[in-house]
């Protein structure tokens, strides 16, 4: 378990070390000598052909391998170097030289030969304790890995107005640094913000109406409690979360194979935010949900969903089911940055260069996750897809399917065997009496066909696109991160620096339990800072920390250590509430003032990191495309569901035909397929995330394609066409049209000079008088004060 918090000048690690120096010990000289020369060695040169594949009869990943031998009789004699045939073929004096693709440099070669002479010694297992990582003072005082400040609020300045505790320390800080805070910000200005903030959509005239309308005390408050009841509020947060954990709805392989179940995690996250499940609670059931005590049928299907979290990790080239390791890199690089804010995967090859995680860490992280069973979803080169979680279970699942696979696999043969009639033809480019690779293909597109209307009669079981334990095991270190170059096997367990715990011996499971567990512990110093550094960040357009995902020595301080600790604080005591800090913050004078410059106070911050007015935010995609289907009427405000893929069990694709279809839709943008390897053209513009990487922060690029993707696009002229006509008839004359486009698109009315460049660019144009409002809408939508919160 994570150790209680400590003094916040000494850390958790000084106890950490006292209570495990005297138990460190080292390898023999032999085990040293061993694992650090022979081992690699034999990895590099010889397990290719040698380890359980046993070419010619011989096996080198064992002593025993060694003595027994192949063909040409033992390997190698204990004592007796240049009997041994291992290293006469080394040495080149044997008819078989090995390694083929060349000689071994010469300090290899006698590597081996002081081995075999001093007996070949082999470990009985390679599990034994590494010295520990040495942490530096740096290391332990860096302010992330301390414990919560819990000091007192301080005191805002005389004179100042202060709503809550934020504004003290914001306050506090403002007046030491002889600075003025903004005043508020106007009403329909913090109407727009608030609003696009919690949902990503525009407030409609009658909640403008409404909002302005209430002169009661409470009116904010009313305003920011029914957004957060609202469903577009778990649509908007949950886009937030999908960003960070890189959700796709393909693998990212070269053929890009789609999930077709991946919907369901998706929805699950936007569920978690719209009721405001627990934040320690989400990060438990995204790691180890499926091992989690459960009350109900219900709520168990909905914690295997969650680990879609782990099972979304992307995976790459045309044989992805060869690189798991890859895979695992991807997920703790992943759950290292979304939850704790640190770079863990750069210690895969090495101790990692700035933070204190060394390369012991990483497999010790590894292991739980190689322990864990991960689905397939297809490749080029192993097509079916394998498991699966079935919500039956995966026993009565392969009962019931038992006569339907045995059947497909019959069908999977015959295409294999077509397929590779088709590619020998097409690598010889020549045609034999009656066949070509023309015919082939006809033929292999039939065979598909017919398989595909057998595919289709799977019995209907659901599944999820979710992780299950496996097999049990320790991991080794990859020397280099190449796995096929292993050094010492470390136990699983979790980063020294935050407590260093690690899995019981006894302890039945992989340990994505106990991980869970450690990562969402409230004496964690790092979950809940990193969650509440996030929302402030999504708030005000930058974090206190503004290396959202980096809270090690290279990511940026705090600007505001105390308050964020204080955010953290509150974060936890309210129960871990999401909605909770919402509420805090948005009710804040930081977060409601204006965003008007204030010169003098340019002049001594002119990045406004001490936040004396609000900073102005770009509108992302999602809200550009959200907003103008609204604006048109033809926004799709049901909950999406899966795609429309082709059954699960008829894909064929490959890195020269891979998956790319596109699935139109008038929902939410949450709610659109999300490919690995393909965007679409407006996401790429407005700095969407592909889906490869995760994306804690959206850049801010304002470039020419933009606006011209805004004026010159078939939606945005499509889309303009029906606003015109949706908000006016060509007998609505252009002060009334103009009047409701300003208060929809601004949240303000129009100004008289906008009135009479309106009339002027439609004049003359007779007929034409809904297209020329439609230019005139583009050019509304173009401008930076729609696609600004101001």
């Amino acid at each position: 378990m994570i150790l209680p918090p400590l003094p916040p000048k000494l850390g958790w690690i000084v106890l950490i070390l006292a209570l495990t120096g005297s138990q460190l010990t080292a390898p023999s000289p032999q085990a040293e000598f061993f694992e650090t020369k022979i081992r690699p060695l034999l990895h590099r040169h010889c397990y290719n052909c040698h380890d359980q594949t046993a070419t010619a009869g011989l096996r080198l990943d064992s002593r025993a391998g060694l003595l027994r031998g192949g063909q040409s009789g033992p390997a190698a004699v204990p004592g007796k170097v240049d009997s041994s045939l291992l290293v006469q073929a080394i040495r080149y004096q044997h008819d078989v030289k090995m390694p083929p693709s060349g000689a071994l440099p010469n300090e290899e070669v006698e590597a081996l030969e002081r081995w075999i002479s001093e007996g070949m010694f082999w470990p009985a297992h390679r599990l034994f304790t590494l010295p520990q990582y040495g942490f530096s003072d740096a290391y332990r005082s860096h302010w992330a890995f301390q414990p919560l400040d819990n000091g007192p609020v301080p005191l805002a300045p005389e004179g100042t107005q202060a709503a809550n505790a934020i504004d003290h320390f914001l306050l506090a800080r403002l007046a030491d640094e002889k600075l003025s805070p903004s005043p508020l910000a106007a009403r329909r200005k913090l109407l727009r913000r608030v609003t696009y903030d919690l949902t990503g959509l525009p407030p409609s005239l009658r909640e403008t109406e409404m909002f302005l309308g209430d002169a009661s005390p409470a009116a904010y408050t009313k305003l920011v409690d029914r957004l957060l009841a609202s469903p577009a509020y778990g649509e908007r947060w949950g886009q937030h979360w999908l960003d960070v954990v890189r959700y796709a709805d393909t693998t990212g392989n070269s053929a890009d194979y789609p999930v077709p179940e991946a919907y369901k995690y998706r929805n699950y996250v936007i569920d978690a935010f719209q009721h405001d499940k627990p934040y320690n609670q989400f990060v438990r059931e995204q790691i180890a949900g499926d091992l989690l005590d459960t009350d109900s049928e219900e709520e168990r299907w909905e914690r295997i969903v969650a680990t879609g979290y782990l099972a979304i990790a992307r995976r790459v080239g045309s044989r992805p089911e060869n690189t798991k390791h890859i895979m695992i890199e991807d997920v703790i690089d992943n759950f290292g940055k979304t939850f704790l804010g640190l770079s863990i995967q750069c210690a895969r090859c090495h101790d990692h260069k700035f933070d204190p995680i060394p390369t012991t860490d990483y497999y010790a992280l590894y292991g739980i996750l190689n322990s864990s069973v991960f689905p397939h979803p297809g490749s080029e080169y192993r097509l079916p897809r394998y498991n699966f979680v079935y919500r039956v279970g995966q026993r009565k699942a392969a009962t019931v399917l038992a006569s339907y696979e045995k059947e497909l696999a019959g069908w999977n043969a015959k295409e294999r065997k077509k397929y590779e009639e088709y590619i020998s033809f097409q690598k010889r480019r020549i045609t034999e009496p009656g066949r070509s690779q023309e015919i082939v293909w006809q033929e292999l597109r039939t065979l598909r066909a017919e398989r595909a209307d057998f595919a289709r009669t799977e019995p209907a079981l659901e599944t999820a696109y979710a992780v299950q334990d496996g097999e049990i095991r320790d991991a080794a270190i990859h020397l280099g991160g190449d796995p096929r170059t292993k050094g010492h096997v470390i136990r699983r367990g979790f980063l020294q620096i935050l407590g260093g715990a690690q899995v019981p011996q006894n302890y039945q499971g992989s340990g994505r339990r106990l991980l869970a567990d450690w990562i969402a512990d409230p004496h964690n110093p790092l979950t809940a800072r990193v969650m509440a550094n996030r929302i402030w960040h999504y708030h005000f357009g930058v974090g206190l920390v503004r290396t959202t995902s980096d809270f090690g020595l290279r990511g940026a301080r705090p600007t505001h250590q105390r308050l964020l600790d204080f955010l953290t604080g509150y974060f936890i005591d309210s129960g871990w509430s999401v909605k909770a800090l919402h509420r805090l913050i948005l009710h804040s004078h930081a977060y409601r003032q204006a965003s008007l410059d204030i010169p003098a106070n340019h002049e001594r911050d002119p990045q406004n990191r001490l936040l004396w007015k609000a900073n102005r935010r770009p509108l992302d995609a999602e809200q550009i495309r959200d907003s103008i289907l609204a604006f048109s009427g033809q926004l799709d405000r049901s909950r999406g569901g899966r795609h429309p893929f082709q059954h699960r069990r008829t894909y064929f694709y490959t890195v020269h035909e891979p998956f790319s279809e596109s699935f139109p839709t008038r929902r939410r943008s949450v709610y659109m397929m999300r490919a690995r390897l393909q965007s679409p053209q407006f996401f790429s513009l407005f700095n969407n995330p592909d889906g490869n990487l995760p994306l804690s922060e959206r850049s801010k690029s304002t470039t020419a394609a933009q606006a011209l993707w805004l004026m010159n696009s078939r939606f945005m002229h499509e889309q303009t066409r029906m606003i015109a006509a949706y908000w006016s008839t060509e007998s609505v004359g252009a002060a009334h049209f103009l009047n409701k486009a300003s208060r929809n698109i601004f949240g303000r009315a129009s100004r008289p000079e906008e009135i009479n460049l309106l009339s002027s660019f439609s004049s003359g144009m007779a007929g034409k008088g809904l297209g020329k409002r439609a230019g005139f809408l583009r050019a509304m939508l173009a401008s930076n004060e729609f696609l600004f919160l101001d």
